[in-house]
């Protein structure tokens, strides 16, 4: 046998086995991408499941809930801290839902996120703590979430 003829053989194999190589990577990141995608959902909705637990299992938050929504300065300080833990609770969920769908071009899950936003934020009390604490959160989530408080 010639040895151009067996190193032509040689390239085109080493070329197969280098486009099949890539083949399997692809698809091993296409379900790993996935599979990270599915992770994070499940950790958005633990993070909103907790967040509806906290006063379904408290009386006595539900009742600061109730107080607070019709105004948060009527709070006494430790109503102030335990409101204030619920609903900065509810915009850091909204803060990583609202990253997870513009890191995965979601329009129609962001559609929903914003509906829930825009009745949350019209409650006196939570408008409230929101302007009293937008320092503690990202420029481009508090832009966001202002808009939506302009356009209610």
């Amino acid at each position: 046998m010639n040895w151009a003829v067996i190193g032509a053989f040689a390239e085109i194999t080493a070329a197969v086995a280098v486009v099949v190589t890539l083949l399997f990577v692809a698809r091993d990141i296409r379900q790993n991408s996935k599979s990270l995608s599915m992770s994070a959902l499940r950790t958005t909705t633990e993070q909103w499941n907790h967040w509806s637990e906290m006063i379904a299992t408290s009386g006595d938050l539900a009742d600061i809930v109730l107080k607070g929504n019709e105004s948060y300065s009527s709070l006494s300080s430790s109503e102030r801290l335990r409101y204030g833990a619920y609903v900065q609770s509810f915009f850091d969920n909204v803060e990583s839902n609202r990253s997870l769908v513009v890191d995965h071009d979601a329009e129609k899950n962001l559609d929903v996120l914003t509906s829930i936003v825009r009745r949350r934020i019209t409650i006196p009390g939570i408008a409230t703590w929101w302007h009293e604490n937008t320092d503690d959160y990202d420029a481009d989530f508090v832009a966001w979430i202002e808009k939506l408080y302009g356009d209610t």
